[in-house]
């Protein structure tokens, strides 16, 4: 059994030979507006006819999606029509019990809309035999919300929103049942392209992209989920403002990740706040395409061309690659003279393949490295453990970046840079304090003596030096290493970030707001 370590306490979640069971209780009912149930002073039983199993009352002018359909019905034309034109304001409601859905279910411009089932068990939308590729798709809109249901089996994404202006999915869940294949749906919750997002309580399974998806969006809250199983547990993608905290990663190919990926009409994102997480055994080989299939099977948490990022107070533990790796766009291409041919747009509008200004501090780290491998790292992994006989260092900084800039080998990206990204920073120069990886006051967590000591690792050394490059102009790897208490490679410390926040219908959420009080947002 998997206890999500919440503010609340409110999702268990266990997986046993493929299936689930999800419980959750004791939500307020608040989404932002005066609740259904007599918060507004209103008589209770006049207001609600039923809660759900979260504890969200259901109102009495909701509008019911075929209340009398049998379990194995299909529902599509029902749905379909409930949610065609759907008045401002609607709560529409889903039968109880598991239900068919034959096409994807599009709502447009919905304006603070309530879509909810009875439960997160309770409701459940099978999607296994459905056209197109999203099962539940918001185009643009308001303040919507999504709760207490399931979507199964999709094509390729669960509940996407795309161009909308809050949106709060909570006690929702995307699964794909079974083993973790190549086969099953890429996105389990996919904001995208959106503002003032918030999820929370939820749970995502065997997505083969990512579980729990936010990108290229703005002002961003992720706590109390679980995500298990998938190739991404969480991903944070080209997207700023966002607060990742209270949230479970286990089983997944890579716990936790802050992608920055080229080519994508939000250039860049920052300001990116990972804590408070339980990052757990992500070991699940990777099945995934694209960008997420470089992740290395084993890793907690990744930051891959993302600036402007903390990870603290994390517990990382039994990750059989790294705990926390940190990586430059030049893992994956390292094609430097052909960066302007080949990204030189998006580089204009403020994508860099660099990594700057990530702080690691008060995680703590523990049994990780004990099987590392990945194809993309291999030669890293052969010269840890076999050239220096060493542990997989737990934290891993791969510096080639950071040295390219230093020796001014890449001085000349700097005339890409368009003028809004250069006032925002973004520069190909010399690294200064500001830009630095910083990682301090992490805490070794392992149980002497059975394990080796944790490390810190960089392949690459980012002072230039005489055997900095070779003959050719190439870089020459290091391959630095240190153990991580008190160590000498990564010993700065960064200016805390600002926290997230959320406002959904005039209320704000996160640790600005409505968790003020609570105890990772005082860490």
């Amino acid at each position: 059994m998997w206890t999500l370590p919440g503010r609340k306490g409110l999702l268990s979640v266990a997986v046993l030979s493929g299936s689930l069971f999800i419980s959750g209780c004791g939500d307020d009912g608040k989404d932002g507006a005066p609740g259904p149930a007599g918060s507004d002073g209103s008589n209770a039983s006049a207001q609600s006819t039923t809660t759900t199993t979260s504890g969200f009352a259901i109102p009495g002018d909701a509008i019911f999606v075929a209340a009398d359909a049998q379990p194995g019905d299909d529902i599509t034309e029902a749905l379909l029509l409930a949610l065609f034109n759907v008045p401002d304001d609607a709560t529409v409601v889903l039968p109880k019990g598991r239900f068919t859905v034959s096409e994807t279910i599009t709502i447009s411009s919905a304006s603070g809309l309530i879509l909810t089932g009875h439960g997160i068990n309770e409701t459940i939308l099978d999607f296994s035999n459905a056209d197109g590729d999203d099962a539940i798709r918001f185009e643009g809109g308001t303040d919507i919300t999504i709760r207490d249901l399931g979507v199964y089996e999709a094509r390729k994404n669960g509940i996407k929103t795309i161009s909308a202006n809050g949106v709060h999915m909570t006690y929702t869940a995307t699964v794909w049942e079974g083993e973790l294949a190549s086969d099953n749906g890429a996105y389990g919750l996919y904001p995208l392209q959106s503002q003032n997002v918030l999820l929370e309580n939820n749970y995502a399974y065997g997505s083969a992209d990512a579980g729990i998806y936010v990108g290229q969006s703005n002002n961003i809250v992720i706590r109390d989920n679980s995500a298990i199983n998938n190739v991404a547990g969480i991903e944070i993608e080209n997207s700023t403002m966002a607060d990742v905290y209270n949230n479970l990663a286990a089983g997944n190919t890579g716990g936790i990740l802050a992608f920055d990926l080229p080519g994508l009409e939000q250039a860049y994102g920052g300001n990116i706040r990972i804590f408070n997480n339980t990052v757990y055994a992500n070991n699940a080989e990777n099945v995934g395409s694209g960008a997420v299939g470089i992740v290395p099977p084993g890793t907690g948490v990744l930051v891959y061309a993302a600036s402007d990022v903390e990870i603290y107070n994390n517990q990382i533990t039994d990750n059989e690659t790294t705990a926390i790796a940190i990586a430059s766009y030049f893992l994956a291409d390292d094609d430097v003279a052909n960066y302007p041919a080949n990204y030189g747009a998006t580089m204009a509008r403020g994508w860099s393949p660099l990594v700057k200004n990530v702080y690691m501090h008060n995680n703590t780290i523990a049994r990780n490295g004990a099987d590392p491998r990945g194809a993309l790292i291999q030669d890293i992994v052969d010269g840890y453990t076999l050239m220096l006989g060493e542990t997989m260092p737990a934290i891993l900084y791969g510096g080639i970046g950071e040295l390219l800039s230093n020796a001014g080998a890449i001085a000349g990206f700097d005339g890409l840079v368009g003028p809004e990204a250069a006032a925002d920073g973004v520069d190909y120069d010399a690294y200064t304090n500001g830009d630095l990886i910083c990682a301090n006051s992490n805490v070794n967590g392992n149980p002497a003596p059975d394990y080796e000591n944790v490390n810190t690792g960089l392949v690459y050394d980012p002072t230039p030096s005489a055997g900095s490059f070779d003959g050719d102009g190439n870089p020459v790897p290091s391959l630095l290493i240190d153990q991580m208490v008190n160590n000498t490679y990564l010993a700065c410390v960064q200016n805390r970030l600002p926290p997230a926040s959320v406002n959904f219908k005039n209320n704000i959420y996160g640790c600005a707001g409505d968790d003020l009080a609570e105890h990772a947002c005082s860490l």
